[in-house]
């Protein structure tokens, strides 16, 4: 282990990614700091120390969350539910860096098992882990990137027989089933699908909806692997936070039932939110919209937008300026998100899931920036327009909601890379640890080539 002392920027470069981590702190990035001050700590250490201990006491933020968790459980027909309902009240962590892909994704795959390592180390019996299933599925056409296209084997494989037209108009969650997978070669392999000990049995599978499909698959696929299964791992999906927002608008003691219905709180948020966004200092939030709900018609979601302040104020579907069909009062409000109509923006979903019942979202690259940015939005908002109650304004003050896991903690390479890329039962997942726990961060995160982007924005 490194022996180096300093500051966050003076320390010397002993590690391959140390100069541009320090880049990061100085141009004021949140993943920065939290990779600076762990460089020299071992990755076992660092890995156990996201799982927070045990609480014995919870707010009623955390227990809404823990009732939308049971309600989704439920309804797949999970086994565990009680356990898991419990863990999270108690535990209070969940790993939310997946984008609705299956788990031999590489970086997929490196989010959970170092999250499934963290709960182990820490002595954790449940892993919590999210997949956000509002993404686009077809999110770049060269090299094709999105949740439905599934690069392993040494190749390329299209998931489902649908059209690039069809998923570059398609959210995950609102791809038109029934579906079933059958993982067609696109390029860069001729591998029998039949005959491999993954994908053979995943062929054919069936499901009414994408979110739930993905959930069946990966289920299996990490059944299979080779690893301490007295940690379990439970996945969920965005209709958590559907149901969790829907209980909250329900309340009007809530702070979100403010943050949708109250026009002084709503549009001091929004000003607050505008004036962020378009700050320089600003290094992962791109565009404004939408604010707090997205609209579902077909198979995607369009971003709701309000115009006009005050009482007055309009809520219109960006796409068209079309009034919003959905009555924006509670109980309309409040079905539409269970019937899948309308889905939170990231933000209300980082607000429900994470700031107020005061749960460690365990995240990749551009989380820790975004959240960071989220924190301040509230922050500003309550203090124009108060909406928190103290203990949830201090909660939300509070550094560590955000914490870097999963793939920025690991690059790696030779035979780890190649034990991914054919990820499967034979696989022998104690090589990885073997290889990578007990060196440091500043090792194990190699060159940290997934920064360039907040390295571009830095720049601009």
């Amino acid at each position: 282990m490194s022996t180096h002392t300093g500051t966050l920027l003076d320390r010397p470069a002993a590690y391959p990614a140390a100069d541009r981590v320090h880049r990061l702190v100085a141009g004021g990035s949140e993943l920065g700091v939290q990779l600076a001050r762990a460089l020299d700590l071992p990755l076992r250490a660092y890995l156990r120390a996201l799982v927070p201990a045990p609480q014995s006491q919870y707010n009623s933020h955390r227990l809404r969350l823990a009732q939308a968790v049971e309600t989704y459980l439920r309804a797949h027909g999970d086994t565990d539910v009680d356990a898991t309902c419990e863990h999270l009240l108690r535990v209070p962590v969940i790993q939310q860096a997946d984008h609705s892909n299956l788990l031999l994704d590489a970086e997929t795959f490196l989010h959970n098992y170092l999250f499934h390592v963290a709960s182990r180390e820490a002595g954790a019996t449940v892993a919590v882990v999210n997949q956000c299933s509002i993404v686009s599925c077809l999110a770049r056409r060269a090299p094709v990137l999105g949740p439905t296209f599934l690069r392993t084997r040494g190749g390329l494989f299209s998931v489902y027989p649908l059209s690039k037209t069809t998923l570059k108009n398609s959210s995950f969650c609102g791809l038109p089933g029934p579906l079933e997978m059958a993982f067609e070669p696109l390029e860069g392999t001729r591998h029998d699908i039949a005959s491999d000990p993954v994908l053979g049995p995943l062929t054919g599978l069936k499901a009414p909806d994408a979110p739930t499909a993905y959930r069946m698959a990966n289920d299996e696929i990490w059944a299979g692997l080779d690893l301490d299964h007295g940690v379990r791992r439970v996945q969920i999906d965005e209709a958590v936070v559907s149901e969790c927002v829907a209980l909250h608008v329900e309340d009007p003691a809530s702070p979100v039932f403010a943050l949708l219905f109250d026009p002084q709180v709503r549009d001091a948020f929004l000003r607050a939110k505008r004036r962020l966004v378009a700050d320089p200092a600003n290094l992962t939030v791109n565009n404004a919209a939408p604010d707090f709900l997205w609209l579902r018609k077909g198979s995607r979601l369009h971003q709701v937008v309000l115009t006009g302040t005050g009482a007055g104020a309009q809520w219109i579907v960006e796409t068209n300026g079309a009034p919003l069909p959905v009555p924006m009062e509670p109980a309309a409000v409040a079905e539409a998100l269970r019937a899948g109509v309308l889905y939170a923006d990231r933000i209300l979903a980082y607000l429900v899931r994470c700031l107020l019942p005061g749960v460690v979202a365990v995240g990749g690259t551009s989380q820790q920036d975004y959240v960071a940015l989220y924190r301040r939005m509230f922050v500003a908002a309550d203090a124009e327009a108060p909406f928190l109650d103290r203990s949830d304004l201090d909660r939300i003050r509070q550094p560590g909601h955000s914490v870097a896991g999963g793939r920025p903690l690991l690059e790696p390479y030779g035979d780890s890379l190649e034990l991914i890329r054919h990820l499967g039962p034979h696989t022998r997942l104690a090589d990885l640890d073997e290889a990578y726990l007990d060196r440091p961060v500043g090792e194990t995160i190699g060159e940290l080539r997934c920064v360039r982007h907040l390295e571009r924005a830095i720049d601009r």
